[in-house]
């Protein structure tokens, strides 16, 4: 992660100690995902007081009538109402996220029962007819026919999943303590179960995510705003709260593709695995050597535990 490294001179002026202070791990992720309401809310907020001097300058003075705050009293309520209002935002892309998803999966079962139908593809069989015509009409509806009627599988992702497979076996084992050749041959819902548990949610799909929604919340807010005063109606303004908005939704259409291409999706399992796999590994080491330091074989300690 990213890190900053701060040198301890002694007396001497010698660097002695190295102290190594990673900043990704100063906020954990989930607190993390709540403060990022905070983007769309002051974005919303501050929209209003440009667009509004006069209705920022009565808020104020009607705060300060309730209690005479101070300049850094104000600054911490402005940022504490921007992250309320901002979850709002968040709640409300995060809606919408789920509904582009629908969306998506209802486009897919359309075109799968429609354009990869069984019935279409025994028509363009006669319509082909033998020897098959070449003409453009004919190659054209067979390249979409084909790709409509494409599987989930795909014989490009058979790697992967190969080694997939044998990552998620190793970690079994060394992580739980499951020796898969005791079970024996697994099905295809043995794999999926295991497949669908096992890994660790990869840093770079959670910070798409979350950036997709705050995106299309900022555009959300961007929106809001404009409705609320009108003095922000101009191109300039209208044009950035497009651009959050279609970006926010594109980086939710990308995240669905990538979630819907077999060959992505089994290789971002693969990656998870390996994540779970590595710090299994890493930890065991640890525990091996600090048992060997003491002198105790980790075999014996444990046949000891079991008497």
């Amino acid at each position: 992660g990213r890190g900053a490294t701060i040198s301890v001179e002694g007396q001497t002026g010698w660097r002695q100690r190295m102290i190594k202070i990673d900043l990704a791990r100063t906020i954990p992720p989930r607190l993390a995902a709540y403060l990022l309401g905070i983007a769309p809310g002051l974005f919303f907020e501050s929209s209003i007081a440009i667009g509004n001097t006069h209705f920022a300058t009565s808020v104020i003075s009607r705060v300060r009538e309730i209690y005479p705050f101070g300049p850094y009293a104000l600054l911490a309520l402005f940022l504490a109402s921007g992250l309320l209002i901002g979850q709002g935002f968040i709640i409300t892309a995060w809606i919408a996220d789920l509904l582009i998803a629908s969306a998506f999966a209802l486009w897919r079962y359309a075109i799968r029962i429609t354009l990869g139908s069984q019935w279409l593809y025994r028509y363009f069989a006669k319509l082909q007819g033998i020897p098959p015509k070449q003409n453009l009409l004919i190659r054209l509806l067979n390249r979409v026919i084909f790709r409509a009627r494409r599987r989930e599988f795909s014989s490009a992702a058979r790697p992967v999943l190969k080694c997939l497979h044998v990552a998620v076996r190793r970690l079994l084992k060394v992580h739980y303590g499951i020796d898969s050749s005791d079970v024996g041959q697994w099905d295809d819902s043995e794999w999926g179960t295991w497949n669908s548990v096992l890994g660790k949610p990869l840093k770079g799909l959670r910070e798409a995510a979350m950036a997709s929604r705050t995106f299309l919340g900022c555009g959300l807010a961007g929106l809001t705003a404009l409705y609320a005063s009108p003095s922000l109606r101009g191109r300039y303004f209208i044009a950035l709260c497009v651009i959050f908005t279609f970006a926010g939704c594109f980086l939710s259409v990308d995240l669905l593709r990538w979630r819907t291409n077999p060959v992505r999706r089994s290789t971002v399992r693969l990656q998870s695995v390996l994540l779970e796999l590595s710090e299994a590994s890493t930890i065991t080491d640890r525990g091996n050597g600090d048992s060997g330091a003491a002198g105790i074989n980790p075999d014996e300690e444990q046949r000891a535990d079991l008497g």
